[in-house]
């Protein structure tokens, strides 16, 4: 039996085992060996029947031609070279006619231009979603890759991710959505309320869009879920993104904590039948802490006994924490609610509740002081913005405005746009009415007042000084910067991580810009890029900020006797470097 030269009518080939889909017309061992010894008047026919075919080729979109040089369009993909080699019947054809296959003759052009130079950055964008389209249809994966990347790189603002994404989706083509999320992720939380943006990551087959190109993951569900929860947890973006979140679990720990999740909205949008679905069903899934959510969901649906009843259960049943007690207070009353409350401290001395409580109690017995003695108590190692608030307004009852100008002064620092008693009242509101009590600093009271709380390692009263100073100086960079140090100092890193960006923008000085972007770098990892930043800012000016953030990085990375000679001396080298010399006391006694 004669052989033609392709595996697929090879009679030898066929007795092989297995098949290699992709290597169907592909020549033959018969092929290789006829060629070598130049024999044979099967091989000798089809060698100048190739020749003859791969001068040229034409397709034709309706009255227009365009000429490809055969064998390099067969080398765009497997389809193709099937078409064009195989037995199929456009292989005998010099004129093959693509007026129904979806191309444009513009589209065609590029096509031609792509086999003989494999380039698309040759094209505007219009011509190259249309190669895209192109390539995924013939399975052209090297032509997509090359569309997908050139597309990627295109990708500047929010305007073109939005027209953009969605021929990525549609193409798969994972590169140039990746490039549009991350410019839709860098415009959050605004762009989330964009009605495109929302259709594109909360719509029910958003899911399904996503993880199709491979960028649907809990992750990223998880992280504009967060976004949406800390700008309205009411919003229906903010339920649907939980549901997405939902969708994308894999695990029973993502399971239960998207369940937990969708009950807390759903309490605090009043649905309480649904938020008792949630934290039923996340309970359920071994979400202990959900047996809280659903006692308050029963006890606001007036199933009063069943909340306590439950909540009873969980103490008995495991292992007594600080929470337990804390939630079963809220179904106690008198004694028995103090008692709850003392033991929940006991378990757990950072909950806030407890310490609230007995503050406000204290408070309606005429005893102010002793009020603000127990508030003290959880101010001291964990500050937050409800219990500030609470101690102004005692401070307020106690006549003293001084206190409570500093404490709500030290709020806004931690949330700017913070509305007091129960959102009725802006703090920036209440700062004025505080300020007709209290005498005015000018710039040289507060500077004064600065280094006399810097020194005795009053952070609030530092935080309240360098607010007051903003207030009168909003553009001031390295007043920023102090104040994030201080907020980290008090543990409050999303406060801190704010301040140093709107020091970052407000910096006056490329080498003070780069000081507030390593140190940015550094609190998210990434060292390396924050130890460039302050080479390149000591390159442009030797500065007190610029050497005292390497010798931290250095510190912070190299522990070894030679690596901490070199930390000293850039402490050193700081030292000698101008500043207002709060900073200098801080490494003086670090050293």
């Amino acid at each position: 039996m004669d052989c033609c030269g392709f595996i697929l009518e090879c009679p030898k080939a066929a007795l092989i085992s297995g098949c290699d889909p992709n290597s169907t017309y592909d020549h033959c061992k018969c092929f290789e060996e006829n060629a070598k010894s130049n024999l044979g008047p099967i091989v000798e026919k089809f060698v100048c029947l190739s020749l003859e075919e791969d001068d040229s080729v034409t397709f034709c979109v309706r009255d227009k031609e365009i000429s490809f040089v055969r064998n390099k369009i067969a080398s765009l993909s497997s389809p193709f070279k099937a078409m064009l080699y195989g037995g199929f019947v456009e292989s005998k054809r010099k004129t093959i006619d693509f007026s129904h296959d979806g191309v444009s003759v513009e589209g065609l052009r590029a096509v031609e231009v792509y086999t003989r130079t494999s380039r698309v950055d040759l094209f505007c964008p219009g011509i190259v979603l249309e190669l895209l389209s192109f390539a995924n249809r013939f399975c052209c994966e090297e032509m997509k890759s090359a569309c997908d990347a050139h597309l990627a790189s295109l990708v500047g603002d929010i305007e073109d991710a939005l027209i953009l994404i969605d021929y990525g989706l549609e193409e798969r083509a994972t590169l140039l959505v990746a490039s549009c999320l991350q410019v839709l992720l860098r415009e959050l939380p605004s762009s989330l309320y964009n009605p495109k943006v929302m259709k594109i990551f909360c719509s029910s087959e958003a899911t399904e869009r996503l993880a199709n190109v491979g960028h649907a993951s809990f992750l990223l569900y998880y992280f504009l879920s967060q976004v949406a929860m800390e700008k309205d947890r009411v919003s229906n973006t903010t339920v649907m993104l939980l549901e997405r979140l939902g969708e994308c679990s894999t695990e029973r720990w993502q399971r239960m904590l998207a369940l937990h999740q969708l009950g807390c909205v759903m309490f605090e949008r009043e649905e309480y039948k649904d938020a008792c679905y949630y934290f039923e069903a996340a309970a359920d899934a071994g979400h202990i802490y959900s047996l809280a959510g659903l006692a308050r969901a029963k006890y606001k649906v007036g199933q009063q006994y069943s909340a306590y009843k439950l909540i009873n259960s969980i103490i008995s049943e495991h292992k007594p924490t600080g929470w337990m007690y804390q939630e079963r207070s809220l179904y106690n009353l008198g004694r028995e609610k103090i008692v709850d409350l003392n033991y929940a401290s006991e378990l757990d001395p950072t909950l806030s509740f407890p310490y609230k409580y007995r503050a406000v109690a204290k408070m309606e017995e005429g005893q102010i002081r002793a009020a603000i003695s127990e508030i003290d108590r959880i101010i001291v190692f964990k500050l937050s913005v409800d219990c500030l608030e609470l101690r102004a307004w005692l401070f307020i009852a106690a006549d003293d405005y001084e206190s409570a100008l500093r404490d709500t002064l030290a709020l806004l620092a931690l949330e700017s746009n913070y509305m007091m008693f129960h959102g009725r009242v802006s703090g920036d509101h209440l700062v004025k009415l505080l300020n007709h009590h209290v005498r005015s600093w000018s710039p040289a009271d507060c500077w004064i007042k600065l280094y006399d709380r810097w020194s005795s390692v009053d952070d609030i009263g530092s935080l309240a000084v360098i607010n007051q100073m903003l207030i009168n100086d909003p553009g001031k960079s390295f007043l920023r910067f102090r104040q994030s140090l201080l907020l980290l100092r008090l543990n409050c890193q999303k406060a801190a991580m704010r301040c140093l960006r709107l020091a970052r923008n407000h910096s006056s000085s490329e080498h003070e810009r780069l000081v507030y972007e390593g140190w940015i770098l550094y609190d998210t990892g990434h060292r390396e890029e924050a130890l460039s930043r302050a080479e390149k800012s000591i390159s442009i000016e030797r500065t007190f900020e610029a050497f005292f953030l390497k010798a931290y990085i250095l510190a912070d990375t190299n522990l070894d006797p030679e690596s901490s000679t070199y930390v000293i001396q850039l402490l050193e080298e700081a030292l000698r470097c101008p500043s207002d010399g709060l900073r200098k006391g801080q490494v003086s006694s670090s050293k």
